[in-house]
């Protein structure tokens, strides 16, 4: 049991310093999977959306992508200013809502023909593309200068 005594009214102090210290950091907050959220944010903002075509429970490259791109604070941090990013999951265990299955294949018919996974695709806010960005397992740092080369000048 916590009580007063025993921390010598220390334990609230540390509650507060563990909070500021380590805020949460989730790619779940970031990503979003519901593309008319995704594109009216995105108008809202005027920030470019970074789509994803994803296949969360097989796809390697994409496992990869996810842990070692969108999980990083400094990816984050620039997402956060610069992105929304949205995410089309294929998965093949999942199970995800025939309406949203639809929507994404709509999608992917547009700008992922070829069905490469992952595939990560850049566009304005009003649905045109900007570029196809490469991942070729390079880190957050490479990843985040590929992005904004794309986001000044539309080249690599």
């Amino acid at each position: 049991m916590f009580t007063k005594a025993r921390f010598n009214g220390r334990f609230p102090a540390f509650l507060i310093l563990a909070v500021l210290a380590f805020p949460p950091y989730a790619p779940a907050q970031q990503l979003i999977r519901d593309p008319n959220l995704a594109f009216s944010t995105a108008a809202r903002t005027g920030k470019d959306v970074l789509l994803i075509f994803s296949g969360s429970d097989w796809c390697i490259p994409c496992i990869r992508f996810e842990k070692k791109i969108l999980t990083d604070t400094a990816f984050q941090l620039f997402a956060s200013a610069k992105l929304i990013i949205l995410e089309a999951d294929f998965p093949q265990q999942k199970k995800i809502p025939d309406s949203l299955r639809t929507t994404y294949e709509a999608l992917a018919a547009k700008f992922n023909a070829e069905g490469e996974f992952p595939r990560l695709v850049l566009l304005s806010p009003d649905i045109r593309l900007l570029g196809t960005l490469p991942y070729s397992d390079q880190s957050a740092t490479e990843f985040i200068t590929a992005v904004t080369a794309y986001i000044l000048t539309g080249e690599k």
